[in-house]
């Protein structure tokens, strides 16, 4: 198997999710980009964000923390790769590892488009192993988007 074989069946291991949210785009974007907004909806069911250092400027590395139920701490981060406002969001991401390594990097990348006075938001996470490591990803990152869908419903 050529190099460029292996990069394309790597590639083929990502996640999709596809949202219609009843906002403006201007405001699906700024809930993203808003730390203060993101720490309202940001982490999965029976997670807390409790810190998210994001500085949206490209090459500039960001660092968020989920705390558990149970208390434990999902530390994560990594580096903001484009920040087109109100279009795209481009970064990379990966979990800390128990013994401090860092974990597999994945790459997000964030798409929104005018629907009339909605926004159609396309999500892209693409990196991992195997594809049953993408689809570990899917109840956590749906789980954050309904949580975002209820921010947004109250403003």
């Amino acid at each position: 198997m050529s190099s460029q074989d292996a990069l394309a069946e790597f590639d083929t291991h990502a996640l999709d999710i596809t949202r219609i949210f009843d906002a403006p785009r201007s405001l699906v974007f700024g809930a993203f980009v808003d730390a203060k907004q993101a720490l309202q909806w940001l982490g999965p069911r029976g997670f807390t964000m409790t810190h998210l250092d994001w500085d949206l400027r490209p090459g500039s590395a960001w660092r968020g923390c989920m705390r558990a139920n149970d208390g434990r701490e999902l530390w994560h981060g990594g580096v903001h790769r484009e920040v087109t406002p109100e279009r795209r969001l481009v970064f990379t991401f990966a979990f800390d590892l128990a013994d401090g390594r860092r974990g597999p990097e994945t790459l997000v990348t964030i798409t929104f488009e005018d629907r009339g006075s909605k926004t159609l938001m396309r999500f892209h996470q693409s990196g991992f192993v195997t594809p049953r490591d993408a689809e570990s990803y899917r109840a956590g990152w749906e789980s954050e988007f309904d949580q975002l869908t209820r921010l947004l419903d109250r403003n």
